[in-house]
């Protein structure tokens, strides 16, 4: 409950970033700014689902331009406040996933991870080869007794 207006945030701000990239793209001879997905998805799902804050979602995607377009990227704190709270409160050794600010190799905000190898069928993913569906490689499920 209430996820929906971070998703909107996201998406605005991802949609700021891909706009600057691609500004527009095309349904036939119609050309639509990418800024403006996020909006007509905000406004599909007021009206397909029922009881959801349109004012709320409004609200998120105003957050998400912002924070895309730079105007509040100061309420993000500077990393040596970040390196502070890390060391007094010694999260490298409380939590066992922690990635501490200096071991980030691609800034601060870090980059989704990708594989430099495509992953087809066979390879531990679900797929289809001449039209006979595939499972994952080696998991030993057998359909049946």
């Amino acid at each position: 409950m209430g996820a929906s207006v971070w998703v909107f945030l996201l998406l605005c701000s991802e949609s700021i970033k891909t706009y600057r990239a691609n500004p527009h793209f095309a349904i036939g001879d119609v050309r639509i700014p990418t800024w403006t997905t996020p909006l007509f998805l905000i406004l599909v799902i007021t009206f397909l689902l029922p009881h959801t804050s349109l004012l709320g979602h409004l609200c998120g995607a105003l957050v998400g331009y912002g924070w895309g377009l730079g105007y509040i990227r100061f309420l993000a704190p500077p990393e040596w406040v970040l390196r502070f709270i890390e060391e007094k409160l010694n999260l490298l050794g409380r939590l066992p996933h922690y990635v501490s600010v200096d071991q980030k190799t691609f800034g601060r905000y870090g980059v989704l991870p990708s594989t430099s190898s495509p992953v087809g069928p066979g390879r531990g993913t679900l797929g289809a080869a001449n039209g006979i569906a595939l499972g994952p490689t080696g998991d030993g499920q057998r359909l049946g007794p």
